[in-house]
C-alpha cells in the first residue's frame, strides 16, 4: 500500500478536493450515483494514508487533520447553512432535515477516507475524533444559526397535533435528533434549547384545558379525556421525541390534569356518586390515573374511606333509630354490614387492584362504625347473636353457611373488643350444644376451624374443648345406660358430664332440695362415675338441666317439657294445694332471684300452670301459689319457657377480668425482655401488643403498672420516675426452711390437682410466679444464701417421693388391664407435675445446672421413674401388653391408645435410648410366634397398623420379617404351585388384583420374588405352544398366517405388560453390572445406537423406535442424574469427534423426548452443546474469511465451546507448542478479539487433533506435540520431554505408551516394557511402517467414571440444600421426619436421595444459620434465612 515516491501536501490536497467535489455534487444533485467506486476510494484512502506514514518534514499528518476541519466547516457554512435560511415554517424544517442527511453521508465518506488518520494519529494526540470536528462544525455553524427558528416551528406543529390536526412525525424525529446530536454526547441543547420550552408549552396548554374541561364535563368525561390526552403524549415520545422527555412530560399533564383539580374532581358529582351508581369502569380509570402519581391516590382513597364510613354509619344509625322505638333487628344489622362489605371489596379488588391504601381505608372505615354500641348492645355481642342465629334457624344450603361463615370471620377483624366476642359467642355456643338438637357439627366445627386459622389457637380452645365434650359425653351416657340395670327412681336419665375449664362459668346448686325420685337418679350416675375414676368431683348444675314431666288436668293429661328447677316447684304441688312463696323458698332452698324467675315463668306467662294470689304480672314474697288443675292446651306437649337472666353484665365483667391478667402478663413480658423502659414506650408497646385481641384502655394499663409495682415486680428509677426497671428480687433474704414450706405448699396444691383430676388445668398464676420468684430469689442471693445446689437435690428428693409413695402404691394395687390404664394415668400425672416442677425450678436450670454440667430436671424425674416405678412393673405391664396384642390377634377389640401411652413408658425409660424397650419388651413380644394358629391375608397388614398404632417403629422391620417368614417364605413353594389358586392359574384367569397382592407382599423380601417370577416365566413360555401350532400347520401343508401368529404373540406380550411391569423392572432397572451402574450402560447403549446410526444407517423409524424405548425405560431408573451426566459426556465426543457421523436429527430427537418426558432443566446443557456446534462452524467460516495467508502453513480450524454447556475439561494453558501451532492459537485470538473482547478464551489441547504430514497421520494434538520434538533431535529422556512440553505426568505417560507400548509403535523406548518409567529414553523409529497409507493412533482413554459420579454427588448436595429451603421457605415449621420425608419425594424424581446425606445438609445448613432447631423440641426445625 505504502509508495516510495513522495506526495506533496498540495498535490494530495488536489487529489482530496476532487473527491469531494464529486460528493459534494452527488449529495447535491441527490442522484442515485454511487459517490465512489473500489478503485476511487482506495486512491484517496492510499494517498491520506501515505501522506501521514511520510517521514519529516514530508510527514502531513497535523496539516490533514486541519485539511479535514476546513473541508466540513466549508461544507457547513458554504453548502448547508444558505439552503436553510432561505426556508420558513415547514419547509425549514424539510430542508434542515434533508441537509442533516447530507451532512451525516458527506462526514461518514471523509471519515473512510481519514480513516488512518483517525486509528493513529488523532488517538495518539489525544485530538477530538474526525466525527467531534465534524458535529462540532455542523452545531457552531449551523445549528446555533437556526436553533430557534426550528424549535418554534416544532413547537407550533406539536400544538397542532394537540388541537386534532395531522402532522409529519418522522420530520419531526429527524429534527429533534438534530437538537440531541448537537449536544455531542450530552443532552444538554436538547433539554436546554427544546426540551424546557417544551415542557414549559405542554404546562400553559393543559392549565387551559384543566380549567375549561372542568367546567365543562362531568368527572367521569373529565377522566376520559385526562386518560386519553397521557396516552397521546405518550405516543408522542415514542414517535418523535427523546424517551429521557417521558417522565417528565407525563408528570406535567398529571400535575396539571389530576394532581391541580384533585379536589374538584373528587367533589364534583362527588366520588361518592360513582360508589353509588356501581360505576366500575370510571372508578378504575380513577386508579390507573392517580396510582403513578407520587401520594396520588391517597386523596381517592380518603374520599373512599368517608363515603364507605357513612354508609356503614347510616347503617347504624337507622338500627340506633329502630332501637329507641323498641326494636333493635342485630340479625337484619350485622347481614346489611356484611352485604356492604361484600359489595365495597368488590371496589377494592375489581377497581383498586387490591392496593394496600384502599384496603387500609376500607379496614379504617369499618372500625369506625363497626364498634359503635347499638341499643345497649356492642358490635361483638351483635355479631355474636348472628352467628348464633344462623346456626339455629338457618334454612340455608351449606355452601351459604360456608359463605356467611366467612363474612362473619372477616367482620371479626374490624370489631376491637374480639376477646367480648368470644365470651359471648361460648356462651351462644353452650346453649346450642346443650339445648339445640338441630345443631350441625360440620358447622360447628368449620366457624371454629376458619377462627383459629385467624386469631390462633388459643382463642378457640375452649369452643373447641366444648364441642370435644359433648362427643365424649355420648359415649359417656352410652356406658351409663349399660351400667344401669333397671331406671333409677322409674326415670329415664340422660347426664352430660362437661369440663369446667371449657365451658362458661354457671351457678352450681349442691343445696338444691331435689324430689326423692331425682335424689335416686344423681346418686345412680354418682355410683357410676366413680366406677369410672375416684378421683374427679362431680358439680351438678340443675339450672341447665330439662324435665319432661306429665300433669294430670281436669280436661287431660299434658306433657310438660320444663327445666329442672321449673320441675323441681312442680313437684311441690303432688302432695299439697297450695303454697306459699315463703314455704317453696324453704322447702327447695332456691335463691331469690332463680325462684322469682321460675315462679313467674308457670303462674305470669303464656301457660299459666300455677294461680297466683293476689293475680298479678310480678312475684312477691308473700304470695301464694295453688295448681291450676283447670289448666288445658290444643297441644299435648308444650315447652314452658324459663325467662333468660340477663347474663351481659357478668360477661363483660369476667371480660374485664381477664383484661387485666392479660395486660399484666404483656407488661411482665416486655419488661422482662427490655429490663429499662419509660413510661410512655411501655403504654404504647401494651397497645400495641393487646390491640391483637381487644384495644387496651390506657387508663387500665397504668393501673396495672401501679399494681405490679406494689408486687415488685417493677420499679420506678428513682432519678427518673417516669422510667421503669424490671423487678425480679427481693430485699428480704429467704432462708431454704422458708422457702421450702412455700414450695410444699405449691407441690401439695399440684398433686391435690393431679389426684382429685379436677378441671383446673393449671396453678393459679398469682401461686405459680410466687413460687418462680421464690426459687429464683434463692438462687441469686449472695453466699452463703444462694441455695442452688440444696434446691437442685430438693427437686431430686420431690420427684423421687412422688414416684415412690404416690406413683407406685397405685399401680401395684392393680392388675391385668386395669394394671395398665392405672400405669398410663399415672404416668400422664408424673408428665404434668415433673412439667410444673419444671417451670418452678425454669432458673436452676437455665444458669445453675449448666454451670455444674449436672444432668438435667428431666433426667433426674425419668430417672426416678424408672428406678422407683419403671423396674418394680415393668415385668408385669410386658405380659399384660403381650395379652392384650394376643387378644387382637384373636379379633378382640382392645384400647390401642392405652398400649400405645405404656409402651411409651418402655421407650422414654430408656433415658434417650430404646435399649429397655427391646430388651424389656420388643424381644418377648417377638418370641410369641403364634401367627400360624390364625395366618390370613390380613394378617399381614394388621401387623404393620399394630405398629402405627402403638409400637415402636423400630419394631417394624423385625416384626415384618416374622410374619413374612411365616406366611410367606415358608410356605412359597406349595402356594405358589397350587393347582387352582397358585400363580399358573392367576394368570390363566385374569386375576390381576391377586396378581398385584402376590407382588406387594413378595417384593420386600430378600429374594423374595425369585419364585414368582420363576413360575411367571415359566406360565409366560407357554407361547411356544403358538410356535408349534404354526408349525404343526405348515407340516400338514396348510398356510401360516404370519399376521395372525404376530397378532397372538402381540397380544400374549401386551397381556403381560399389566402384571406390574413397571414395579418389576424398578427392581432389576437398577442394580449395577461388572461395577457399571443402570445409568451408565444405558448411556453407553445410546452411544453405541448414535455411532452404529452413522455407520450401518439405520433406517429413521428403526431409530426413533429405539430412542422411544431408551427414553421408557430411563423412567425405571432411578439415578437420572448419573445417566444425564455420562450421556453427556458421550455426546461431547460424538459431537466433537464424530461430527461428520452425527445424525442431527436423531440427537435432536433424542434430546426433544427427553425434554418433554423430564423436564427442560434436565435437557438445558444438551441443548446448549448441540447449539455451540452449529454456532462454531459460523464462527470456523468467519475465521477462514479473515485469514489473507494460512497462518505457520497450517490449515487451522477451532472449535468455540461455551464451558456452562460442555463436561469440565483440563485446560493447557502452560502446554509448551512449536512454533507453527503457536502462531495459529495468535492468529485466532487476534480474529477472536476483533468479534469481541469481553469474553476470555482457555485452549483445551487435549481436545484437539492434528494431521501430520509423515507415516502416520491421525492423532491427538499431545501426540503432535511430542513427535515434533524429534525434528530437532534423535534421542530424548522422559525427563527433557516433560520440561520441554511442560506437560502433567498422568497425561505424558497416557501418550508415551500410545507411541511406545502399544499397536503402532512410532517411538522406540529404552527399556523395551510395557509401561512408562521417569527413567525411559525414546527415539523414533524410522522403520515404522504399515500397509495403510494414513492411520490413526489412538490415546488410552482416560477412566473418568469416579470424577462423573463425584461431580454428580457434588450436585445433589446442592440440589437437596435447595429443595430444604424452598420446603421450609413455604413451611416455616416442620418436623425432622416430615421434612426428609418431602425431601425424599420431591427428588426422587430425578435421582433417589440418601436420607443420611439428607440429614448431613440439614445440619450443614444449620451452621449457615438458615435453619434452627426448636428449643423446646429438637426435633423440629424452624426457617431463619
Amino acid at each position: 500500500m505504502c509508495s516510495d515516491t513522495i506526495i506533496e501536501y498540495e498535490q494530495g490536497c488536489k487529489c482530496l478536493e476532487t473527491g469531494v467535489s464529486k460528493l459534494t455534487r452527488i449529495l447535491e444533485e441527490e442522484t442515485s450515483e454511487k459517490p465512489f467506486n473500489r478503485e476511487q476510494y482506495i486512491e484517496a484512502y492510499t494517498t491520506i494514508y501515505n501522506m501521514c506514514i511520510q517521514e519529516d518534514p514530508h510527514n502531513y499528518s497535523q496539516r490533514l487533520y486541519h485539511k479535514y476541519h476546513d473541508i466540513v466547516e466549508h461544507y457547513a457554512n458554504e453548502t448547508v447553512l444558505p439552503c436553510i435560511q432561505l426556508k420558513q415554517d415547514e419547509y425549514l424544517l424539510r430542508e434542515l432535515s434533508r441537509k442533516w442527511d447530507h451532512y451525516k453521508v458527506f462526514v461518514k465518506w471523509l471519515s473512510h477516507f481519514f480513516n488512518y488518520l483517525e486509528r493513529f494519529f488523532i488517538s495518539y494526540r489525544n485530538y477530538p475524533s474526525l466525527l467531534e470536528v465534524a458535529m462540532k462544525s455542523f452545531r457552531d455553524l449551523v445549528y446555533l444559526e437556526v436553533q430557534v427558528s426550528v424549535k418554534d416551528v416544532v413547537m407550533a406543529l406539536i400544538h397542532k397535533e394537540r388541537e386534532g390536526e395531522q402532522i409529519e412525525r418522522e420530520l419531526l424525529k429527524n429534527i429533534v435528533d438534530i437538537f440531541v446530536q448537537s449536544g455531542m454526547g450530552t443532552m444538554e441543547r436538547y433539554e436546554k434549547d427544546f426540551e424546557m420550552f417544551l415542557l414549559e408549552d405542554t404546562a400553559s396548554y393543559y392549565s387551559r384545558k384543566a380549567s375549561s374541561w372542568i367546567q365543562e364535563d362531568s368527572c367521569p368525561e373529565y377522566m376520559i379525556k385526562s386518560e386519553e390526552s397521557l396516552k397521546k403524549e405518550k405516543e408522542r415520545v415514542i414517535h418523535y421525541l427523546h424517551s429521557t422527555t417521558e417522565p417528565k412530560l407525563v408528570e406535567i399533564v398529571q400535575e396539571k390534569l389530576l394532581v391541580s383539580v384533585a379536589k374538584q374532581l373528587l367533589e364534583k358529582e362527588h366520588l361518592c356518586a360513582l360508589l353509588r351508581d356501581d360505576k366500575m369502569d370510571d372508578l378504575s380509570r380513577i386508579y390507573r390515573l392517580f396510582n403513578p402519581i407520587t401520594k396520588g391516590l391517597e386523596p381517592v382513597a380518603e374520599a373512599f374511606r368517608l363515603h364507605v364510613t357513612s354508609e356503614g354509619n347510616a347503617l347504624i344509625k337507622q338500627a340506633q333509630d329502630s332501637a329507641t322505638t323498641g326494636s333493635v333487628e342485630g340479625q337484619v344489622l350485622v347481614g346489611k354490614i356484611i352485604d356492604l362489605h361484600d359489595k365495597y371489596m368488590v371496589y377494592v379488588t375489581d377497581c383498586f387492584k387490591n392496593h394496600t391504601l384502599f384496603h387500609k381505608a376500607l379496614k379504617e372505615a369499618f372500625e369506625i362504625f363497626c364498634n359503635k354500641k347499638v341499643g345497649g348492645s356492642s358490635s361483638a355481642e351483635l355479631l355474636a347473636t348472628f352467628c348464633d342465629n344462623l346456626f339455629k334457624k338457618s334454612g340455608k344450603s351449606d355452601e351459604a353457611i360456608e359463605a356467611e361463615i366467612d363474612n362473619v370471620v372477616n367482620l371479626l377483624d374490624y370489631i376491637s373488643d374480639k376477646d367480648l366476642f368470644a365470651e359471648f359467642y361460648r356462651k351462644k355456643l353452650a346453649r346450642r350444644l346443650l339445648f339445640d338438637r338441630k345443631v350441625n357439627d360440620e358447622h360447628e366445627r368449620s366457624m371454629l376451624t376458619k377462627l383459629k386459622g385467624q386469631h390462633g389457637g388459643q382463642f378457640t380452645s375452649k369452643m373447641e374443648g366444648m364441642v370435644t365434650d359433648m362427643e365424649l359425653a355420648k359415649e359417656n351416657q352410652k356406658g351409663f345406660e349399660g351400667y344401669l340395670k333397671a331406671k333409677p327412681g322409674g326415670i329415664d336419665l340422660a347426664v352430660t358430664v362437661l369440663n369446667t375449664g371449657f365451658w362458661p362459668s354457671y351457678k352450681t346448686s349442691t343445696d338444691l332440695n331435689l324430689p326423692r325420685e331425682m335424689v335416686e337418679c344423681v346418686d345412680a350416675f354418682n355410683s357410676y362415675y366413680q366406677s369410672k375414676t375416684t378421683k374427679r368431683k362431680l358439680s351438678w348444675i340443675y339450672s341447665l338441666g330439662t324435665c319432661h314431666v306429665i300433669g294430670r288436668f281436669d280436661h287431660k293429661s299434658i306433657e310438660l317439657v320444663l327445666f329442672t328447677y321449673q320441675a323441681v316447684v312442680l313437684c311441690l304441688f303432688n302432695n299439697t294445694e297450695r303454697v306459699t312463696y315463703q314455704e317453696i323458698i324453704e322447702q327447695l332452698n332456691l335463691s331469690h332471684e332463680d325462684l322469682v324467675r321460675v315462679l313467674h315463668s308457670l303462674s305470669c306467662s303464656k301457660y299459666k300452670i300455677l294461680n297466683k294470689e293476689p293475680a298479678s304480672k310480678s312475684i312477691s314474697t308473700t304470695d301464694v301459689f295453688e295448681l291450676n288443675t283447670k289448666f288445658t292446651d290444643k297441644m299435648r306437649r308444650i315447652k314452658v319457657p324459663l325467662p333468660p337472666a340477663d347474663d351481659r353484665k357478668k360477661v363483660v365483667e369476667d371480660v374485664d377480668k381477664d383484661r387485666g391478667y392479660a395486660i399484666d402478663a404483656c407488661i411482665v413480658r416486655i419488661m422482662k425482655s427490655r429490663k429499662v423502659l419509660l413510661h410512655q414506650q411501655l403504654v404504647s408497646e401494651c397497645v400495641e401488643q393487646l390491640s391483637r385481641m381487644f384495644k387496651p384502655d390506657v387508663k387500665m394499663i397504668k393501673k396495672r403498672i401501679e399494681e405490679l409495682i406494689s408486687r415488685e415486680y417493677l420499679e420506678r428509677d428513682t432519678k427518673n420516675p417516669n422510667t421503669f426497671k424490671y423487678k425480679m428480687y427481693r430485699a428480704t433474704i429467704i432462708d431454704f426452711e422458708q422457702g421450702c414450706k412455700c414450695l410444699e405448699a405449691g407441690v401439695s396444691e399440684l398433686k391435690r390437682i393431679l389426684e382429685e383430676e379436677t378441671s383446673e388445668t393449671r396453678i393459679d398464676p398469682k401461686q405459680y410466679l410466687e413460687l418462680y420468684t421464690t426459687i429464683y430469689n434463692m438462687c441469686i442471693q449472695k453466699h452463703p444464701h444462694d441455695h442452688s445446689q440444696r434446691l437442685y437435690n430438693k427437686y431430686h428428693d420431690i420427684v423421687e417421693h412422688y414416684a415412690k409413695k404416690t406413683v407406685l402404691p397405685c399401680v401395684q394395687q392393680k392388675h391385668d388391664e386395669y394394671l395398665l390404664r392405672e400405669l398410663s394415668r399415672r404416668w400422664d400425672h408424673y408428665k404434668v407435675f415433673v412439667k410444673w416442677l419444671s417451670h418452678f425450678f425454669n432458673y436452676l436450670e437455665r444458669f445453675f445446672i449448666p454451670q455444674r454440667n449436672y444432668p438435667s430436671l428431666l433426667e433426674v424425674a425419668m430417672k426416678s421413674f424408672r428406678n422407683r416405678v419403671y423396674l418394680e412393673v415393668q415385668v408385669n405391664a410386658k405380659d399384660v401388653v403381650i395379652a392384650l396384642i394376643d387378644k387382637e390377634r384373636e379379633g378382640a377389640q382392645i384400647d390401642m391408645e392405652l398400649l400405645k401411652n405404656v409402651l411409651d413408658i418402655f421407650v422414654q425409660s430408656g433415658m434417650g435410648t430404646i435399649e429397655r424397650y427391646k430388651e424389656d419388651f420388643e424381644m418377648f413380644c417377638l418370641k410369641k410366634r403364634n401367627l400360624t394358629t390364625h395366618a390370613r391375608p390380613q394378617v399381614f397388614e394388621k401387623e404393620k397398623e399394630r405398629v402405627i398404632h402403638y409400637l415402636h417403629s423400630t419394631t417394624e422391620p423385625k416384626l415384618v420379617e416374622i410374619v413374612q417368614d411365616i406366611l410367606l417364605v415358608s410356605v412359597a413353594k406349595h402356594l405358589l404351585e397350587k393347582e387352582h389358586s397358585g400363580c399358573s392359574a392367576l394368570l390363566r384367569d385374569d386375576k390381576t388384583d391377586d396378581l398385584s397382592r402376590m407382588y406387594r407382599l413378595y417384593h420386600p423380601i430378600p429374594k423374595g420374588l425369585e419364585p414368582v417370577a420363576d413360575a411367571f416365566r415359566i406360565y409366560v413360555a407357554r407361547g411356544n405352544a403358538l410356535i408349534k401350532q404354526a408349525q404343526d400347520a405348515a407340516a400338514n401343508g396348510s398356510l401360516v398366517e404370519a399376521q395372525v401368529l404376530v397378532g397372538k404373540i402381540i397380544d400374549l406380550h401386551e397381556k403381560y405388560m399389566v402384571y406390574a411391569l413397571k414395579e418389576a423392572f424398578e427392581v432389576f432397572c437398577n442394580k449395577k453390572v461388572a461395577g457399571s451402574s443402570s445409568a451408565e450402560l444405558v448411556a453407553n447403549f445410546c452411544d453405541s445406537l448414535f455411532k452404529k446410526s452413522g455407520n450401518d444407517k439405520l433406517s429413521d423409524e428403526a431409530m426413533e423406535a429405539t430412542i422411544d424405548n431408551v427414553v421408557k425405560l430411563l423412567d425405571y431408573i432411578s439415578d437420572k442424574d448419573i445417566f444425564s451426566e455420562f450421556y453427556r459426556k458421550k455426546l461431547a465426543r460424538r459431537l466433537l469427534f464424530d461430527h461428520h457421523k452425527v445424525n442431527k436429527e436423531h440427537e435432536t430427537s433424542m434430546i426433544t423426548k427427553l425434554k418433554r418426558q423430564q423436564g427442560g432443566q434436565y435437557t438445558s446443557k444438551m441443548e446448549g452443546m448441540v447449539t455451540d456446534m452449529q454456532l462454531a462452524k459460523e464462527f470456523q467460516k468467519g475465521f477462514k474469511g479473515s485469514l489473507t495467508a494460512k497462518p505457520g502453513g497450517i490449515d487451522l480450524a477451532v472449535t468455540v465451546l461455551n464451558t456452562g454447556f460442555w463436561p469440565s475439561y483440563k485446560t493447557s494453558t502452560d502446554l509448551n507448542l512449536p512454533r507453527e501451532m503457536v502462531e495459529c492459537v495468535e492468529a485466532f485470538k487476534s480474529y477472536y478479539g476483533t468479534k469481541t473482547n469481553q469474553r476470555k478464551l482457555s485452549w483445551i489441547y487435549s481436545l484437539g487433533t492434528c494431521h501430520v504430514i509423515g507415516r502416520f497421520d491421525h492423532k491427538s494434538i499431545e501426540l503432535a506435540v511430542v513427535l515434533c520434538l524429534f525434528n530437532n533431535t534423535e534421542r530424548v529422556t522422559y525427563q527433557e520431554i516433560i520440561e520441554q512440553l511442560n506437560l502433567s505426568h498422568e497425561d505424558l505417560v497416557r501418550v508415551l505408551h500410545s507411541l511406545s507400548c502399544s499397536k503402532y509403535k512410532i517411538l522406540n523406548k529404552e527399556p523395551a516394557s510395557k509401561s512408562i518409567s521417569t527413567t525411559d529414553v525414546f527415539e523414533l523409529n524410522t522403520k515404522f511402517t504399515d500397509k495403510m497409507r494414513r492411520i490413526k493412533v489412538p490415546l488410552p482413554p482416560a477412566d473418568d467414571r469416579k470424577k462423573v459420579v463425584e461431580d454428580v454427588d457434588k450436585d445433589r448436595g446442592y440440589a437437596i440444600d435447595a429443595c430444604i429451603v424452598r420446603i421450609m421457605k413455604s413451611r416455616k415449621v416442620l418436623l425432622h421426619q416430615q421434612l426428609v420425608s418431602e425431601c425424599v419425594e420431591q427428588l426422587s424424581r430425578m435421582f433417589k436421595p440418601d436420607v443420611k446425606m439428607i440429614k448431613k445438609r440439614i445440619e450443614e445448613l444449620i451452621s449457615r444459620e438458615y435453619l434452627e432447631r426448636d428449643t423446646k423440641n429438637p426435633n423440629t426445625f424452624k426457617y431463619v434465612a
